[in-house]
């Protein structure tokens, strides 16, 4: 009777010391925890194809939450109910929403997810083995698009109603495609994306605070996404770069999240950038070492330097206007800065340190107005790391959207917050700016009503009869870069097999003040010694590589893009790795990426699109003889063989948009070029934008 009243009296005492130290942490922090944190995961075809969003859940699943030694004693002491009301100081809490995808992967993990309904989840893990860990459902809603700003700004609210916390980070999950395109493909919902402003309509109107957003997602550390969240946040922390499938390094960054709860949105941006470029290095993956970017933005100073671009392009407006050779140097100058995206009209995201740096800036800025545009950038790029292959990335990019059509620009004007920049915009395409542009701006005269910019090409031939093109005079001013798309013809069927699209590198002096540039056919890439179609991804200054470039190709019954660098003081060509490809359904980067290792041994095909007679829209592939991948592939110029082949030149004005000009056949034997003796190739032709471009 004495040891079972001791008994009771010891477990009294012991619950009173459990529930006084309880309140005493509860009191201590206003019963908040000290992060609480967001995942939005559409998870679209990059879980339903490849299960990358369960991945890191499973990420997730790893992180176990440290409790320190006295919370470890009073939870052992407590009962189920008393432990929840121990571990309040520095408490994490991790939130997830699920929706946008077809099929989900997660089952092992014990998360039935839902294609038929939005659910948020509760993800709970802790080093005692006794508590319950793992991912709960919190709550099930009514299909909706991920894409959808309401979808986003309910998830924000009630993230921090329910779970509030003295710090709120938001990771948003899934496809991005930069400051045009905006972010992520609701699978259910047709693809449905949303945009930059919907985006920061939806923060705003959440009415929370956020500590730091993430994103997940391609393309997305660029100006205008930063400007559209900068009164929604403290931090950002994105990606100039497309990111693999397999994301940021969650396991690592959530977990030190955990362990140092008591740091803010700085650091967590600098655990991304460091924790994410160990994944990939301890991974061995080639591509995503060699071609990463991650950078950590101060959205304070992202006005200032927004204020600063703006400026800028104050500035270029007048030079456009009064110095066309200065605008065509500056313009040539932007089209070789460290670039994401593609040149093919698809998203143009520039380094905003590297359009600072050039130059003609300097040149046309008084010294302390170009030392206070680039402390405004060091100001708002507090920390970044880059691959080998993106050595010029600085940490922010902002979109040249000079080459976009009416639509598209359209779009952007609603992202892009600087009247000049959209002013200059408006006098070089046939797009109207908004009334409010010219609230602030100055109108510029139509680059068509400006004589300089006209280009005119005389057709000429090279003392070895290649046919060629030349430029002038002042006729070249409005001259960005040549490039030739090559066609092979099958003996067999006569269609026309694409070897895709390369610069022009042989320029010879033409007359007194000109210069001649042509293809050279005789010469191709050729992996593994069999030609290739190759196409130039985007050109970029010397010092990285001169451009980055694409070679289709066929896995089993998958269309890979081995993606190559080439670099042209040393005249050799560097094989990254695997990378799905750019996206034309929904407008946006597949982030699908491989490294060779990761597919060493198996066979593939090279691919050829076939076209028929407008030489723009494949018709289908055909393969080549299967050959064996290899952990390092080898890339070389290599002699054409033998056949009948076209040449069609496609001239690009100073802002990279297209002129394609007449296709040439002609026939190489190996080694000469045999043109037809009916080739008229002469003559002098003024070059205009097709107005389909537009």
């Amino acid at each position: 009777m004495k040891k079972t009243t001791l008994t009771l009296f010891l477990t009294a005492l012991l619950t009173a010391m459990v529930l006084l130290a309880a309140g005493a942490l509860a009191e201590s922090d206003g019963g908040e925890a000290e992060w609480t944190i967001m995942f939005y995961m559409c998870g679209s075809d990059l879980e339903s194809k490849y299960g990358y969003a369960s991945q890191n859940l499973e990420e997730i699943a790893d992180c176990e939450y440290p409790r320190s030694e006295t919370e470890n004693i009073l939870r052992a002491l407590a009962s189920p109910v008393e432990s929840e009301m121990v571990a309040v100081s520095g408490r994490v809490n991790v939130l997830i929403e699920t929706g946008g995808c077809k099929q989900w992967h997660a089952q092992d993990l014990g998360m039935d997810i839902s294609t038929t309904a939005l659910q948020r989840w509760r993800f709970e893990g802790y080093l005692d083995d006794d508590l319950p860990e793992g991912f709960f459902l919190e709550q099930t809603l009514p299909l909706q698009s991920m894409a959808d700003p309401d979808t986003l700004e309910d998830f924000v609210r009630w993230g921090a109603e329910s779970h509030p916390a003295k710090k709120y980070a938001l990771v948003l999950w899934d496809h991005g495609g930069g400051s045009k395109t905006g972010l992520f493909i609701d699978e259910l919902f047709g693809g449905d994306v949303m945009y930059l402003d919907e985006l920061g309509n939806a923060l705003r109107a959440s009415g929370v605070h956020l500590e730091a957003v993430l994103f997940d997602a391609c393309l997305m550390a660029g100006l205008e996404t930063a400007y559209a969240v900068s009164d929604s946040a403290e931090w950002m922390i994105a990606s100039e770069e497309l990111v693999a499938g397999k994301g940021s390094a969650v396991d690592d960054w959530l977990q030190q999240v955990y362990i140092s709860p008591y740091l803010d949105g700085e650091w967590l941006g600098r655990w991304v950038c460091d924790m994410t470029e160990a994944k990939y290095t301890n991974e061995g993956d080639e591509q995503a070492q060699q071609l990463l970017t991650w950078s950590v933005i101060d959205l304070k100073a992202v006005p200032a330097l927004v204020e600063m671009l703006d400026s800028v392009y104050a500035n270029i407006g007048q030079v456009y206007t009064a110095y066309p050779k200065l605008m065509a140097y500056l313009a040539n100058y932007m089209n070789n800065l460290e670039r994401f995206g593609t040149d093919e009209g698809d998203e143009r995201m520039w380094d905003l340190a590297s359009l600072f740096y050039a130059p003609g800036m300097a040149i046309l800025i008084p010294s302390d107005i170009y030392r206070n545009r680039l402390e405004a950038l060091k100001e708002a790029v507090v920390y970044n790391v880059r691959g080998p292959g993106r050595s010029g990335a600085r940490g922010i990019s902002y979109c040249y959207a000079v080459d976009f059509n009416a639509s598209e620009l359209e779009a952007y004007s609603r992202n892009c917050p600087m009247p000049h920049y959209l002013a200059f915009l408006d006098a070089i395409s046939p797009w109207t700016a908004p009334d409010w542009v010219y609230e602030t701006a100055e109108r510029l005269p139509e680059m068509s009503e400006l004589d300089p910019y006209k280009i005119v090409v005389e057709k000429v031939r090279h003392e070895d009869g290649t046919p060629g093109l030349a430029f002038v005079g002042d006729y070249g001013v409005g001259v960005g870069t040549v490039r030739y798309r090559m066609f092979k013809r099958d003996e067999d069927t006569g269609k026309k097999a694409s070897m895709g699209v390369m610069p022009t590198w042989y320029i010879d002096s033409y007359g007194e003040n000109g210069m001649f540039i042509a293809a050279q056919p005789w010469l191709w890439p050729a992996l593994e010694g069999q030609p290739v179609a190759s196409y130039v991804i985007n050109m970029v200054d010397p010092g990285s590589y001169n451009y980055l470039g694409s070679i289709p190709l066929q896995i089993g019954t998958e269309k890979w893009f081995l993606r190559y660098g080439y670099f042209g003081e040393e005249n050799r060509y560097t094989v990254y790795g695997l990378w799905e490809g750019y996206d034309t359904d929904t407008q946006l980067f597949n982030r699908n990426v491989k490294s060779l290792s990761q597919l060493s041994g198996q066979e593939y095909s090279l691919l050829y699109p076939i076209y028929n007679g407008d030489y723009e829209t494949p018709t289908d592939f055909v393969a080549a003889q299967p050959q064996v991948l290899y952990r390092a592939m080898y890339l070389e110029d290599k002699p054409l063989p033998p056949g009948v082949y076209y040449i069609q030149y496609v001239v690009y004005d100073i802002f990279m948009r297209p002129i394609p000009m007449d296709i040439i056949e002609l026939e190489w034997d190996g080694d000469s070029l045999i043109l037809p003796e009916d080739l008229s190739w002469e003559g002098t032709q003024e070059l205009t934008i097709p107005e389909a471009y537009w």
